[in-house]
């Protein structure tokens, strides 16, 4: 039995080698050389992947950066708008100069965006580039003894329905109370009126579009003033 095995064994081993295909050498060398090939394009490949990501975590820490100037900047615009509505302006100079700090800022801030988004910044509105080139005059003093209260527009709603202004219970202002409104480069001409909804506190009102001119609407920077008649 022993014998058998052995003998099984030993042909096994001598039949095995010739059920295998034999290449020739020139077929061999082409193997050899087709995957040499297919491993210099995987390496190849694999150089390109590295590079795109690469250049994928540079573009992340670049819109990174830019998110947080963005959000720096929002943040600055808003202390802005804060201090403007809870400040009573009555130096044209002072106020011009307010303006134009807050234009620069949303102009860095539309620069900040056009980068990060490919797209190009919109110019500045007429408005504010009239503000700060040339200051508005101030108001000449009325024939009457007394002025009427004067205030200015600190935001608007997104359809000009809407105003703040910083006047309120202080200046004695009350809900529905109405007030003339004024462009500050001409503040002898009236151009609309609008009436207080509510009086949020002793500096700050809300008030709605009664009529303004064709083709005017409600901007930040506008003068109001109650109506005396």
């Amino acid at each position: 039995m022993i014998r058998r095995i052995i003998l099984g064994t030993f042909l096994l081993l001598c039949v095995t080698p010739s059920a295998f295909p034999k290449f020739k050498d020139d077929e061999q060398k082409y193997l050899d050389d087709q995957f040499k090939a297919i491993l210099d394009q995987m390496q190849a490949m694999g150089n390109q992947v590295a590079a795109l990501n690469g250049q994928l975590t540079e573009l992340k820490q670049n819109q990174a950066t830019l998110q947080s100037v963005i959000i720096r900047q929002q943040h600055q615009l808003q202390d802005l708008d804060e201090m403007l509505s809870s400040l009573r302006i009555g130096n044209e100079e002072n106020f011009s100069k307010l303006k134009a700090a807050l234009a620069d800022l949303r102009a860095e801030t539309d620069n900040a965006v056009s980068k990060l988004t490919g797209q190009a910044a919109a110019p500045p509105s007429s408005p504010a580039v009239a503000a700060v080139s040339t200051p508005a005059a101030p108001a000449p003093s009325p024939a009457p003894a007394r002025q009427a209260p004067q205030g200015y527009v600190t935001s608007t709603s997104a359809d000009g329905t809407t105003v703040m202004i910083d006047m309120g219970s202080a200046q004695g202002i009350q809900q529905g109370a109405k007030l003339a409104v004024y462009k500050a480069s001409d503040p002898n001409t009236r151009v609309g009126v609008i009436e207080v909804t509510q009086v949020v506190d002793s500096g700050n009102s809300r008030a709605s579009v009664v009529t303004m001119n064709p083709g005017v609407k409600p901007e930040f920077s506008d003068m109001v003033r109650v109506v005396t008649d």
